[in-house]
């Protein structure tokens, strides 16, 4: 991977990215309450900032490229690329800090989940609050996505350590996920310094997987062709927290984390891959007083992984540009690395 930077922007470490899929213009938000609008050629295009206040969370929309929708502090701001300094709207219902804002697909909704532990899913035709996702997250509700292929169904998971899976039009919960009694034992000693919590979750083209980011350096893969997700496996090549999980295609994930390590995956290889005969999996790690479940694991994460990049910084956000979305081409692959500078690293992946 070679990379280069884009600086100019932000005074302090840079929080969230978005690419747009079809312009491939840069979105940034940081610490400095800068969001930054940045051309296909690395230029700082326009500045919007929000003295105060952090910018947590940025998303272009796809069905009208010049909107764009940015948290700051408890509320939802709504942009246009023209007139960039001075919002169009702002959404307020939000009771704490923002963490991340998504859209579904049609753009119908928009959900913005926060440090209360509650989901906020508005009507972008009405600008107000559609549904109020709230009590099964005890904790700060780190991330949150729509389920591509269910209209009425979105998932959130949070620092509680649940991935919580949501019919927002009642609303109730249809499903949860306990990541402590998956991917976390009491006997672990690493157990009590880094719990599973959920930083980011991520879903494949075809909606066919979904990835998680957790605290203790796992990323679970689930399969999400049936009605609730399954658990799969899990990835650990990590040594710290997973801050960032993306698919790039169907089988192609990126991962980054609190280790500085950017990790390139390839789960068409999950399939085949089987625990060592010896003591010890591909990547020198010792099976010795592993349960057959963390070997299987274990050697599927030496058969998937492909690329490991040790970047400088702790990794706070990742952003993906390139061909089509589900392209099987790698090559003409960008991705943006936000880390705790005020700098942008660029790198093109293989």
């Amino acid at each position: 991977m070679c990379s280069m930077k884009l600086s100019g922007g932000h005074s302090a470490a840079v929080l969230t990215l978005d690419v747009h899929p079809n312009t491939h213009q840069l979105l940034s938000g940081g610490e400095d309450g800068a969001l930054c609008l940045w051309s296909n050629d690395g230029r700082l295009a326009d500045k919007f900032v929000r003295p105060g206040s952090e910018c947590t969370s940025v998303i272009f929309s796809k069905e009208k490229p010049g909107l764009i929708f940015a948290a700051f502090a408890e509320e939802v701001l709504v942009l246009d690329k023209q007139r960039f300094r001075e919002p169009v709207f702002a959404f307020k219902s939000n009771q704490d800090e923002v963490n991340q804002v998504v859209l579904d697909c049609k753009e119908e909704f928009l959900a913005a989940c926060d440090d209360s532990g509650e989901i906020k899913v508005y009507g972008l035709q009405d600008r107000k609050v559609f549904k109020t996702l709230r009590y099964r997250h005890t904790n700060i509700c780190t991330t949150a996505i729509f389920r591509p292929n269910r209209r009425w169904e979105i998932f959130s998971g949070g620092l509680d350590c649940r991935l919580v899976q949501w019919d927002f039009s009642k609303p109730k919960c249809l499903h949860q996920l306990n990541m402590q009694e998956i991917h976390g034992t009491s006997g672990d000693e690493s157990y009590m310094l880094n719990p599973p919590f959920i930083h980011h979750i991520s879903a494949s083209p075809d909606c066919s997987r979904y990835a998680l980011g957790l605290e203790n350096g796992r990323i679970p893969i689930l399969d999400g062709k049936g009605k609730n997700l399954q658990p799969q496996y899990a990835l650990h090549a990590h040594g710290q927290g997973v801050s960032q999980v993306h698919f790039v295609t169907d089988s192609s994930v990126i991962s980054a984390g609190n280790d500085c390590c950017v990790i390139q995956w390839d789960l068409s290889r999950a399939e085949n891959a089987q625990p060592p005969l010896d003591d010890a999996s591909g990547d020198g790690i010792s099976m010795e007083g592993m349960s057959p479940e963390e070997q299987r694991c274990a050697a599927i994460t030496s058969a998937c992984k492909e690329h490991t990049f040790q970047h400088s910084n702790k990794i706070n956000w990742m952003a993906i540009s390139g061909n089509k979305e589900g392209s099987s081409d790698m090559t003409a692959h960008r991705l943006f690395v936000a880390d705790q500078t005020s700098e942008i690293t660029v790198l093109n992946l293989t």
